[in-house]
């Protein structure tokens, strides 16, 4: 290309309508930057909350835990004592029915002593 063409595409109009359309997508693209980082702080405000909220929710999983696990145990020791209540009553019965059992058999014998 000669100078004479060079100089003559740098002043054609057609490259100022180039120039021109550079501007508006540097405009345009100035817009989608600030929707972006709009969009992005607003995301990552959402996903803040979220993080909060788990970490809220684990720490009441965490105290549901804790309070079935009591719930549970104490539970267990209320069965368990009710468990060896039950058994002491049980031998206390057959203890006294055996006592009463041979009490009946030592009056019978007296008895036909007679």
């Amino acid at each position: 290309m000669s100078f004479a063409a060079l100089q003559a595409y740098a002043l054609s109009p057609s490259r100022f309508v180039r120039m021109e359309n550079l501007m508006t997508a540097s405009a345009e693209e100035e817009v989608l930057v600030t929707v972006g980082e709009t969009l992005g702080s607003a995301a990552g405000k959402v996903v803040a909350a979220a993080k909060r909220t788990a970490s809220t929710l684990s720490d009441e999983k965490r105290k549901i835990v804790r309070a079935a696990t009591k719930a549970r145990s104490s539970a267990r020791r209320v069965i368990n004592k009710t468990k060896r209540k039950t058994s002491k009553a049980a031998k206390s019965a057959k203890r006294t029915a055996a006592s009463a059992k041979r009490s009946v058999k030592r009056v019978a014998r007296k008895m036909k002593r007679r």
